[in-house]
């Protein structure tokens, strides 16, 4: 038979359990959002210096 106290650290101990997956998730979702503004921004940016690189060279003719 277990102890209030050994039953009470038990469900701490799986408490902390839980909150470090959640952690975890939210690390990776905030990690994944970031990655694609990023890599969004950079492609984006990518298309305007060869949109303005084309129009410079019409622009010559």
């Amino acid at each position: 038979m277990q102890t209030k106290k050994e039953r009470y650290c038990l469900i701490l101990q799986m408490e902390q359990k839980d909150n470090n997956k959640d952690n975890k998730s939210k690390w990776l979702k905030r990690a994944g959002m970031g990655a694609f503004i990023f890599f969004l921004a950079k492609g984006l940016v990518w298309l305007a210096v060869f949109f303005f690189a084309a129009k410079s060279c019409s622009d010559f003719t």
